[in-house]
């Protein structure tokens, strides 16, 4: 299989980049190599902790190169489905410390990797893991010392995956996708952010109506998901008023009307 190859390779490079300054590292990802080649499939990866493993701790070392190898890695792992759930609040620990480093790269591939969680089966299904990986993003976005190419992919990756977040609310109420779902909510994110100041003033009168009435039985009749949703609007709006930032009053503003289209 391809992609059982391809890793093996990144274990060798990680073995070659660590072999005189980290001894563990290089032993470990050695053993990853036996450990690989017992397996054969993603599932059988994802059930076995060692390969994940190795890559964490590469990035534990926090250098650029080890890092980098780490998180392109952990790349391939999520989207082959090779990463069991149960691993998302450590790799999200893993990300948070890498959006702490100064290098442009590490930072682009820690928000490569957030999106790249979004669109795979890890997705967060808790509030905690959701406001972690959101968090990142934001963090980026604001840090003084982040470059404007970071700025930007942070400002698009935190966009995208709340559109992924509310396409599984979508799925999760049962409600009709073609509006918005398979892209469609991203183009409408696109043509609101034309006219802000247009799309504020009618927030208003929309947010007023929401806060009047139906809240409370939209939240008793909507599943895990929507619920997270709903809160995740609520903490965006909040978050818009008390920064100020476009970007966010933009999103906040998007999701305000993506509830109001099925209440």
């Amino acid at each position: 299989m391809a992609f059982m190859a391809v890793l093996e390779s990144d274990l060798r490079a990680l073995s070659a980049e660590a072999r005189r300054r980290y001894p563990a590292v290089k032993d470990g990802a050695e053993h990853a190599i036996l450990k690989l080649r017992s397996l054969s499939s993603p599932s059988e990866i994802a059930h076995n902790e060692d390969i994940l493993q190795i890559f964490l701790m590469a990035c534990e070392v926090r250098t650029v190169k080890l890092s980098v190898i780490g998180l392109s890695c952990l790349q391939k792992l999520i989207s082959h489905d090779a990463v069991a759930p149960s691993a998302l609040k450590e790799i999200l620990a893993t990300l948070k410390d890498h959006a702490e480093m100064s290098d442009e790269s590490v930072q682009l591939k820690t928000l490569q990797t957030i999106l790249i969680i979004f669109q795979s089966r890890l997705q967060p299904e808790n509030e905690e893991n959701m406001a972690q990986a959101l968090g990142i993003c934001l963090r980026l976005l604001e840090n003084n010392r982040s470059s404007d190419s970071v700025r930007n992919t942070a400002a698009a990756t935190f966009r995208q995956a709340v559109a992924l977040i509310f396409d599984h609310v979508v799925c999760a109420e049962s409600l009709p996708a073609g509006k918005f779902g398979s892209g469609g909510y991203s183009s409408r994110s696109s043509s609101v952010t034309s006219d802000i100041n247009r799309s504020i003033n009618r927030a208003e009168s929309l947010e007023h109506e929401f806060i009047s009435g139906g809240q409370s039985l939209m939240r008793e009749t909507l599943t895990t998901a929507g619920k997270h949703g709903l809160r995740l609007l609520e903490d965006l709006t909040a978050l818009a008023a008390d920064i100020n930032k476009n970007v966010i009053i933009v999103l906040a503003i998007d999701l305000l009307f993506f509830i109001f289209s099925y209440s």
